[in-house]
């Protein structure tokens, strides 16, 4: 998640205000725009709706979120180095669970698309404290899913997370997502699924975006976080879901969705109420 969270400064402070009047203003926009399942004229997103951003709780979902309950009372307290910045700020399990962690609508999301999918090999840049992990990977127990983050107490937290709910899928890989993801690319099987919740800037997503899609087949699966977090992020999309690999684009305002099904898919862009 972005770095602000992490920052008191005037200067962020500035930033979030800021960000959070583009955030209501892009918001203001997606609920004019936004269809629902009854105007959808393609067979493969009504589809989309009814299984992945419709549905109810099932065991795994509710043992997220009884871990999410125990960690919104967690007031134990972590040092964290931002690679971005640079900066090292503390803050609480707690506050970590409610402010940067995916938040649980589209932790629902995740793990509903992986189900339905079924995606075999995922990627995953920034973990922070693994909840967005926990879905994918309760999505698809068999899945093999690599996570990039560059704070060790974050990786630290993830894991004994992971240690609760049983998940045994996921390689928690510590450093510098811009050295990490070439080696990543070049010596693991193509991405089925790569879900973009790292650097949160619009030249970093767009590197990471080209690095990625040189790997990514018909199949592929993007996934991008906090679209409209800010102008740059916001940019960013508009650019990615433009590129012509990308034959169909979702937009459920948080995350921002990519598909490249040439034979399967024209190209087209929806913007799904959820």
């Amino acid at each position: 998640m972005c770095s602000s969270y992490f920052s008191f400064s005037l200067g962020c402070a500035k930033l979030t205000a800021m960000n959070e009047f583009l955030r209501f203003k892009y918001f203001i926009n997606y609920q004019w725009r936004a269809k629902t399942k009854y105007y959808l004229h393609s067979p493969f997103v009504y589809q989309f709706y009814l299984n992945v951003l419709e549905g109810g709780e099932d065991e795994q979902l509710s043992a997220i979120h009884n871990l999410r309950k125990k960690l919104s009372h967690d007031n134990s307290r972590l040092s964290i180095t931002d690679l971005g910045t640079g900066n090292s700020t503390t803050t609480t399990i707690s506050s970590l669970e409610s402010k940067v962690a995916v938040r649980k609508n589209y932790g629902r999301l995740l793990y509903r698309l992986v189900k339905y999918f079924k995606p075999a090999q995922i990627l995953e840049l920034g973990t922070s404290i693994g909840l967005s992990a926990c879905y994918l990977a309760l999505g698809n127990e068999t899945a093999k899913i690599i996570s990039f983050e560059g704070s060790a107490s974050l990786i630290e937290v993830a894991k004994q997370n992971f240690a609760t709910l049983g998940i045994q899928n996921v390689n928690s890989c510590e450093g510098n997502i811009d050295t990490l993801l070439p080696e990543i690319l070049i010596s693991q099987p193509a991405p089925d699924l790569v879900f973009f919740d790292g650097n949160h800037k619009k030249e970093a997503t767009l590197k990471y975006f080209e690095q990625c899609l040189q790997k990514a087949h018909t199949e592929t699966i993007f996934i991008f976080d906090d679209i409209c977090w800010s102008k740059g992020m916001n940019e960013a999309w508009q650019k990615i879901k433009a590129h012509p690999q990308v034959t169909l684009s979702l937009d459920v305002f948080q995350f921002g969705i990519c598909f490249f099904r040439k034979e399967k898919l024209a190209k087209e862009e929806f913007i799904l109420r959820y």
